[in-house]
Protein backbone atom coordinates (compact mmCIF):
# COMPACT_ATOMS: atom_id res chain seq x y z
CA UNK A 1 0.00 0.00 0.00
CA UNK A 2 0.76 3.81 -0.52
CA UNK A 3 2.38 4.91 2.45
CA UNK A 4 1.23 8.50 4.66
CA UNK A 5 5.01 9.91 3.20
CA UNK A 6 4.32 8.89 -0.30
CA UNK A 7 0.56 10.21 -0.59
CA UNK A 8 1.78 13.52 1.23
CA UNK A 9 4.28 14.01 -1.64
CA UNK A 10 1.59 13.32 -3.96
CA UNK A 11 -0.92 16.17 -2.36
CA UNK A 12 2.20 18.54 -2.53
CA UNK A 13 2.38 17.98 -6.28
CA UNK A 14 -1.08 18.93 -6.62
CA UNK A 15 -1.18 21.90 -4.56
CA UNK A 16 2.07 23.50 -4.99
CA UNK A 17 2.11 24.55 -8.71
CA UNK A 18 -0.65 26.81 -7.24
CA UNK A 19 0.83 28.59 -5.17
CA UNK A 20 3.29 31.79 -6.55
CA UNK A 21 5.05 34.58 -4.47
CA UNK A 22 2.81 37.67 -3.72
CA UNK A 23 3.85 40.62 -1.89
CA UNK A 24 1.51 41.47 0.94
CA UNK A 25 1.42 44.66 3.38
CA UNK A 26 2.10 43.30 6.92
CA UNK A 27 -1.78 44.25 7.96
CA UNK A 28 -2.62 41.36 5.52
CA UNK A 29 -0.27 38.55 7.48
CA UNK A 30 -1.34 39.46 11.13
CA UNK A 31 -3.64 36.64 11.95
CA UNK A 32 -2.29 33.58 9.46
CA UNK A 33 1.06 32.18 9.12
CA UNK A 34 2.99 32.81 6.16
CA UNK A 35 5.90 31.32 4.63
CA UNK A 36 8.56 34.25 2.80
CA UNK A 37 10.06 33.11 -0.28
CA UNK A 38 12.75 35.60 -0.73
CA UNK A 39 15.60 37.13 1.65
CA UNK A 40 14.65 40.30 3.10
CA UNK A 41 17.48 43.50 3.69
CA UNK A 42 16.97 46.33 5.76
CA UNK A 43 17.12 49.80 4.44
CA UNK A 44 17.93 51.42 7.34
CA UNK A 45 19.98 51.39 10.48
CA UNK A 46 18.02 50.28 13.68
CA UNK A 47 18.18 52.29 16.05
CA UNK A 48 18.37 54.75 13.49
CA UNK A 49 20.69 57.15 16.07
CA UNK A 50 22.03 56.87 19.10
CA UNK A 51 18.89 57.09 22.04
CA UNK A 52 18.46 56.61 25.54
CA UNK A 53 17.72 53.40 27.00
CA UNK A 54 16.13 54.55 30.86
CA UNK A 55 14.75 57.95 32.00
CA UNK A 56 17.39 60.05 33.29
CA UNK A 57 20.03 62.82 32.05
CA UNK A 58 22.11 62.77 29.55
CA UNK A 59 25.25 64.38 29.71
CA UNK A 60 29.33 63.79 28.83
CA UNK A 61 31.22 61.26 30.66
CA UNK A 62 33.46 63.86 31.04
CA UNK A 63 30.92 66.53 33.04
CA UNK A 64 30.73 63.83 35.33
CA UNK A 65 34.00 63.08 36.09
CA UNK A 66 34.74 66.62 36.87
CA UNK A 67 31.96 67.97 38.87
CA UNK A 68 31.30 64.84 41.10
CA UNK A 69 29.18 65.79 44.19
CA UNK A 70 28.77 69.36 42.75
CA UNK A 71 25.41 70.12 41.91
CA UNK A 72 24.91 70.26 37.41
CA UNK A 73 22.48 72.80 35.76
CA UNK A 74 19.91 71.06 33.83
CA UNK A 75 19.58 72.44 30.40
CA UNK A 76 15.88 71.50 29.11
CA UNK A 77 14.55 67.85 28.49
CA UNK A 78 14.61 65.81 25.27
CA UNK A 79 11.59 63.39 24.76
CA UNK A 80 11.12 60.22 22.59
CA UNK A 81 10.73 61.72 19.02
CA UNK A 82 11.98 65.06 19.54
CA UNK A 83 15.98 66.38 19.04
CA UNK A 84 17.58 68.19 21.97
CA UNK A 85 19.72 71.60 21.22
CA UNK A 86 23.54 70.89 21.87
CA UNK A 87 24.87 69.98 25.47
CA UNK A 88 27.54 72.38 26.58
CA UNK A 89 30.18 70.81 28.71
CA UNK A 90 29.34 70.87 32.69
CA UNK A 91 25.42 70.67 32.09
CA UNK A 92 22.93 68.34 31.91
CA UNK A 93 19.74 67.97 30.14
CA UNK A 94 16.73 65.45 31.29
CA UNK A 95 16.30 62.59 28.76
CA UNK A 96 13.13 60.39 28.20
CA UNK A 97 13.72 56.23 27.07
CA UNK A 98 14.10 56.74 22.91
CA UNK A 99 14.70 59.95 23.12
CA UNK A 100 17.81 60.49 20.53
CA UNK A 101 20.96 61.42 22.65
CA UNK A 102 21.61 65.22 22.03
CA UNK A 103 24.96 66.58 20.58
CA UNK A 104 27.23 66.89 23.26
CA UNK A 105 26.45 63.81 25.64
CA UNK A 106 27.77 60.08 25.62
CA UNK A 107 26.06 58.60 28.12
CA UNK A 108 22.85 58.52 29.94
CA UNK A 109 22.80 58.73 34.23
CA UNK A 110 19.45 57.15 34.94
CA UNK A 111 17.32 59.68 37.77
CA UNK A 112 17.36 56.82 40.23
CA UNK A 113 21.06 57.53 40.60
CA UNK A 114 20.32 60.93 41.26
CA UNK A 115 19.21 63.79 43.78
CA UNK A 116 16.65 64.83 43.65
CA UNK A 117 15.92 61.97 42.13
CA UNK A 118 12.92 63.55 39.90
CA UNK A 119 12.50 65.90 37.32
CA UNK A 120 11.95 69.87 37.02
CA UNK A 121 14.81 69.96 38.90
CA UNK A 122 17.29 73.18 38.02
CA UNK A 123 20.44 71.17 39.07
CA UNK A 124 21.10 67.48 39.59
CA UNK A 125 23.64 65.64 41.51
CA UNK A 126 25.07 62.69 40.42
CA UNK A 127 25.62 59.63 42.68
CA UNK A 128 29.08 59.48 43.62
CA UNK A 129 29.22 55.50 42.52
CA UNK A 130 27.97 56.51 38.78
CA UNK A 131 31.07 55.43 36.76
CA UNK A 132 31.91 57.97 33.82
CA UNK A 133 31.86 55.87 30.77
CA UNK A 134 30.47 56.56 27.59
CA UNK A 135 27.67 54.49 26.44
CA UNK A 136 26.15 53.97 29.56
CA UNK A 137 22.24 53.12 28.91
CA UNK A 138 22.81 54.26 25.82
CA UNK A 139 21.30 52.57 22.40
CA UNK A 140 24.10 52.77 19.43
CA UNK A 141 22.70 53.46 16.25
CA UNK A 142 22.60 50.44 14.20
CA UNK A 143 23.30 48.20 17.31
CA UNK A 144 19.94 45.66 16.61
CA UNK A 145 19.96 46.23 12.80
CA UNK A 146 22.72 47.48 10.05
CA UNK A 147 21.33 49.10 6.89
CA UNK A 148 21.63 46.01 4.05
CA UNK A 149 22.01 43.65 6.67
CA UNK A 150 19.40 40.42 6.25
CA UNK A 151 17.17 40.22 8.48
CA UNK A 152 14.57 38.11 7.23
CA UNK A 153 15.64 34.78 5.33
CA UNK A 154 13.65 32.93 2.60
CA UNK A 155 11.76 29.56 3.83
CA UNK A 156 11.07 31.58 7.06
CA UNK A 157 8.02 30.77 8.48
CA UNK A 158 6.64 34.20 10.15
CA UNK A 159 6.18 34.55 13.60
CA UNK A 160 5.15 38.09 15.01
CA UNK A 161 8.61 38.56 16.00
CA UNK A 162 9.93 38.55 12.21
CA UNK A 163 7.09 40.96 11.65
CA UNK A 164 7.98 43.53 14.06
CA UNK A 165 11.64 43.01 12.53
CA UNK A 166 10.02 43.75 9.09
CA UNK A 167 8.01 46.98 10.64
CA UNK A 168 10.85 48.43 12.41
CA UNK A 169 13.36 48.10 9.52
CA UNK A 170 10.29 50.27 7.37
CA UNK A 171 10.48 47.27 5.43
CA UNK A 172 5.78 47.57 4.55
CA UNK A 173 5.40 44.62 2.83
CA UNK A 174 6.99 41.21 2.63
CA UNK A 175 7.11 38.57 -0.78
CA UNK A 176 5.53 35.51 0.79
CA UNK A 177 3.98 32.33 -0.62
CA UNK A 178 0.70 33.33 -1.80
CA UNK A 179 -2.32 30.95 -1.24
CA UNK A 180 -4.87 29.32 -3.66
CA UNK A 181 -8.98 29.93 -3.34
CA UNK A 182 -10.19 26.76 -2.03
CA UNK A 183 -14.01 25.24 -2.54
CA UNK A 184 -14.81 22.73 0.19
CA UNK A 185 -17.40 20.49 -1.17
CA UNK A 186 -19.13 18.18 1.33
CA UNK A 187 -21.04 15.32 -0.69
CA UNK A 188 -23.74 12.66 0.13
CA UNK A 189 -27.25 12.58 0.16
CA UNK A 190 -27.01 12.54 3.61
CA UNK A 191 -25.94 15.96 4.14
CA UNK A 192 -26.84 17.57 1.19
CA UNK A 193 -30.84 16.54 1.41
CA UNK A 194 -33.29 19.33 2.88
CA UNK A 195 -34.04 16.45 5.05
CA UNK A 196 -30.62 15.10 5.82
CA UNK A 197 -31.63 11.65 7.49
CA UNK A 198 -30.78 13.65 11.01
CA UNK A 199 -26.87 13.99 9.84
CA UNK A 200 -25.43 17.22 10.70
CA UNK A 201 -22.17 18.36 8.23
CA UNK A 202 -18.36 18.82 10.42
CA UNK A 203 -16.48 18.26 7.35
CA UNK A 204 -17.27 21.79 5.72
CA UNK A 205 -16.68 23.59 9.29
CA UNK A 206 -13.65 21.81 10.29
CA UNK A 207 -11.39 22.21 7.03
CA UNK A 208 -12.79 25.85 6.60
CA UNK A 209 -12.04 26.80 10.18
CA UNK A 210 -8.50 25.13 9.48
CA UNK A 211 -8.13 27.12 5.98
CA UNK A 212 -9.23 30.13 7.02
CA UNK A 213 -6.53 30.14 9.81
CA UNK A 214 -4.16 29.18 7.28
CA UNK A 215 -5.15 32.51 5.25
CA UNK A 216 -7.16 30.93 2.76
CA UNK A 217 -10.54 32.39 0.87
CA UNK A 218 -12.48 29.69 1.23
CA UNK A 219 -16.30 28.52 -0.64
CA UNK A 220 -18.29 26.02 0.51
CA UNK A 221 -20.29 23.53 -1.43
CA UNK A 222 -23.15 20.42 -1.08
CA UNK A 223 -23.32 17.93 -3.66
CA UNK A 224 -25.55 15.02 -3.55
CA UNK A 225 -24.42 11.67 -4.64
CA UNK A 226 -25.09 12.89 -8.38
CA UNK A 227 -21.72 12.78 -10.55
CA UNK A 228 -22.76 15.35 -13.48
CA UNK A 229 -24.24 17.69 -10.47
CA UNK A 230 -20.58 17.51 -8.68
CA UNK A 231 -19.11 18.29 -11.69
CA UNK A 232 -21.29 21.22 -12.90
CA UNK A 233 -21.23 23.00 -9.62
CA UNK A 234 -17.38 22.45 -9.71
CA UNK A 235 -16.29 23.75 -13.10
CA UNK A 236 -18.17 26.92 -12.34
CA UNK A 237 -16.09 27.42 -9.53
CA UNK A 238 -13.57 29.87 -9.71
CA UNK A 239 -11.50 28.46 -7.26
CA UNK A 240 -7.93 27.25 -7.51
CA UNK A 241 -8.33 24.18 -5.64
CA UNK A 242 -11.01 21.82 -4.54
CA UNK A 243 -10.90 19.85 -1.66
CA UNK A 244 -13.70 17.07 -1.10
CA UNK A 245 -14.97 14.61 1.79
CA UNK A 246 -16.50 11.29 1.05
CA UNK A 247 -17.36 9.47 -2.20
CA UNK A 248 -14.01 7.94 -2.47
CA UNK A 249 -14.71 4.23 -0.57
CA UNK A 250 -16.16 1.23 -1.88
CA UNK A 251 -19.80 2.00 -1.34
CA UNK A 252 -22.05 1.86 -4.34
CA UNK A 253 -22.49 6.24 -4.30
CA UNK A 254 -19.02 7.31 -4.42
CA UNK A 255 -19.93 10.61 -6.25
CA UNK A 256 -16.23 11.34 -6.52
CA UNK A 257 -15.11 8.69 -8.34
CA UNK A 258 -18.16 8.28 -10.27
CA UNK A 259 -17.76 12.12 -11.30
CA UNK A 260 -14.20 10.91 -12.30
CA UNK A 261 -14.98 8.46 -14.54
CA UNK A 262 -17.38 10.49 -16.17
CA UNK A 263 -14.56 13.36 -17.12
CA UNK A 264 -12.28 12.16 -20.02
CA UNK A 265 -9.84 14.84 -19.10
CA UNK A 266 -9.23 13.29 -15.37
CA UNK A 267 -6.01 12.47 -13.85
CA UNK A 268 -7.83 11.48 -10.37
CA UNK A 269 -5.59 8.37 -8.74
CA UNK A 270 -7.30 7.07 -6.11
CA UNK A 271 -5.68 4.46 -3.66
CA UNK A 272 -5.93 3.21 -0.03
CA UNK A 273 -2.90 4.04 1.68
CA UNK A 274 -1.08 2.63 4.86
CA UNK A 275 -2.91 4.61 7.46
CA UNK A 276 -5.46 4.39 10.17
CA UNK A 277 -7.96 6.28 10.34
CA UNK A 278 -8.13 8.08 6.80
CA UNK A 279 -7.08 5.11 4.71
CA UNK A 280 -9.04 6.63 1.26
CA UNK A 281 -7.64 9.32 -0.11
CA UNK A 282 -7.46 10.57 -3.68
CA UNK A 283 -5.81 13.80 -5.65
CA UNK A 284 -4.92 14.56 -9.39
CA UNK A 285 -7.53 16.91 -11.13
CA UNK A 286 -10.67 16.87 -12.07
CA UNK A 287 -13.63 19.00 -13.91
CA UNK A 288 -10.82 20.97 -14.69
CA UNK A 289 -9.50 21.98 -10.87
CA UNK A 290 -6.66 20.84 -8.81
CA UNK A 291 -8.77 18.33 -6.47
CA UNK A 292 -7.72 16.79 -3.07
CA UNK A 293 -10.33 14.00 -2.35
CA UNK A 294 -10.76 13.41 1.19
CA UNK A 295 -12.47 10.20 3.20
CA UNK A 296 -16.04 11.40 4.98
CA UNK A 297 -15.50 10.18 8.50
CA UNK A 298 -14.66 13.53 10.07
CA UNK A 299 -11.69 12.25 12.59
CA UNK A 300 -9.99 11.04 9.14
CA UNK A 301 -10.87 14.19 7.47
CA UNK A 302 -8.93 16.22 10.00
CA UNK A 303 -6.27 14.18 10.33
CA UNK A 304 -5.64 14.30 6.72
CA UNK A 305 -6.10 17.83 6.72
CA UNK A 306 -3.55 17.98 9.40
CA UNK A 307 -1.09 15.71 7.66
CA UNK A 308 -1.19 16.38 3.78
CA UNK A 309 -3.53 19.78 2.98
CA UNK A 310 -2.06 22.09 5.62
CA UNK A 311 1.88 21.24 5.50
CA UNK A 312 1.53 21.64 1.76
CA UNK A 313 -0.16 25.15 1.73
CA UNK A 314 2.76 26.11 4.67
CA UNK A 315 4.78 25.52 1.89
CA UNK A 316 6.95 22.71 4.25
CA UNK A 317 9.23 20.52 2.59
CA UNK A 318 9.13 16.64 3.63
CA UNK A 319 11.03 16.20 7.12
CA UNK A 320 9.09 19.80 8.29
CA UNK A 321 6.26 19.12 11.03
CA UNK A 322 3.29 21.53 10.38
CA UNK A 323 2.79 21.46 14.31
CA UNK A 324 5.04 21.56 16.99
CA UNK A 325 6.46 18.21 17.34
CA UNK A 326 8.09 16.17 20.01
CA UNK A 327 8.73 12.54 21.32
CA UNK A 328 6.82 11.30 24.39
CA UNK A 329 6.22 8.32 26.20
CA UNK A 330 2.32 6.28 26.97
CA UNK A 331 1.09 7.06 30.57
CA UNK A 332 -0.02 2.96 30.60
CA UNK A 333 0.66 1.32 27.34
CA UNK A 334 -1.62 0.57 24.71
CA UNK A 335 -5.23 0.06 25.08
CA UNK A 336 -5.69 -1.85 21.65
CA UNK A 337 -3.62 -3.48 19.28
CA UNK A 338 -1.93 -0.87 16.67
CA UNK A 339 -2.89 -2.43 12.59
CA UNK A 340 0.08 -4.25 11.38
CA UNK A 341 1.89 -2.51 8.68
CA UNK A 342 -0.07 0.77 8.91
CA UNK A 343 0.81 4.09 10.48
CA UNK A 344 -2.11 4.77 13.07
CA UNK A 345 -2.45 8.72 14.35
CA UNK A 346 -4.30 8.47 17.69
CA UNK A 347 -5.59 11.11 19.67
CA UNK A 348 -4.29 11.48 23.02
CA UNK A 349 -3.93 14.20 26.30
CA UNK A 350 -0.67 15.06 27.59
CA UNK A 351 -0.31 13.68 31.26
CA UNK A 352 2.26 14.88 34.01
CA UNK A 353 2.41 10.53 33.30
CA UNK A 354 2.92 10.78 29.82
CA UNK A 355 0.18 10.79 26.75
CA UNK A 356 -3.12 9.05 27.96
CA UNK A 357 -5.11 8.03 24.57
CA UNK A 358 -8.41 10.03 24.37
CA UNK A 359 -11.22 7.88 23.18
CA UNK A 360 -9.93 5.15 20.39
CA UNK A 361 -8.77 5.15 17.05
CA UNK A 362 -12.62 4.61 15.10
CA UNK A 363 -12.74 7.59 12.57
CA UNK A 364 -16.53 9.25 13.38
CA UNK A 365 -15.17 9.87 17.42
CA UNK A 366 -14.77 13.82 16.44
CA UNK A 367 -15.75 14.51 20.20
CA UNK A 368 -12.52 13.01 21.77
CA UNK A 369 -10.02 14.84 18.47
CA UNK A 370 -11.89 18.09 20.56
CA UNK A 371 -10.78 17.25 24.07
CA UNK A 372 -7.26 15.86 22.68
CA UNK A 373 -3.89 18.09 23.02
CA UNK A 374 -1.57 15.88 20.66
CA UNK A 375 -2.29 14.04 17.62
CA UNK A 376 0.61 10.17 18.36
CA UNK A 377 1.88 8.86 15.44
CA UNK A 378 2.24 4.66 16.33
CA UNK A 379 4.49 3.33 13.33
CA UNK A 380 4.08 0.69 11.61
CA UNK A 381 6.93 -2.17 12.49
CA UNK A 382 9.66 -1.00 10.47
CA UNK A 383 9.50 3.07 9.39
CA UNK A 384 12.18 3.75 7.97
CA UNK A 385 14.78 6.41 9.19
CA UNK A 386 13.89 9.67 7.12
CA UNK A 387 10.01 8.40 7.97
CA UNK A 388 8.38 12.14 9.49
CA UNK A 389 6.09 10.06 11.84
CA UNK A 390 8.67 7.35 13.55
CA UNK A 391 8.62 6.53 16.93
CA UNK A 392 12.28 6.81 19.36
CA UNK A 393 12.41 3.86 21.43
CA UNK A 394 9.52 3.82 23.47
CA UNK A 395 8.42 7.06 22.57
CA UNK A 396 6.51 8.05 19.84
CA UNK A 397 6.26 11.05 17.77
CA UNK A 398 3.24 13.76 18.48
CA UNK A 399 1.85 16.94 17.22
CA UNK A 400 0.78 19.51 19.20
CA UNK A 401 -2.95 20.11 18.38
CA UNK A 402 -3.91 22.51 21.13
Amino acid sequence: MTTAKMHRERVFETIWPLTETVNLPLSSLLEAPRRLTADVESPIDVPGFDNSSMDGYALAAATVEEMRGQPIPVRGRVAAGARGEVVQPGTAVEIMTGAPLPEGTDMVVKIEDTAPGSFGAETVTIDPGVEPAPGTFVRRRGSDVRTGQAVLSAGTMLTPAHLGVAAACGVNELPVLGLPRVLVVSTGDEIAAEAAAGINDANSVTLTAGLRRLGVDVDVAFVPDDPQQLLDRVSSSDAGLVISTGGISKGAHEVVKLAAGLDADSSMTFEPIAMQPGGPQGCGRLADHAWVALPGNPVSTLISFELFIRPALLGLAGHEAPREAAHHRLAHGFDEAPPAGKLQVRRARLTEAGLEFVGDSRSHLLHSYAEATHLVFVSPEEPGADDPYSAVGDRLMTWKIA
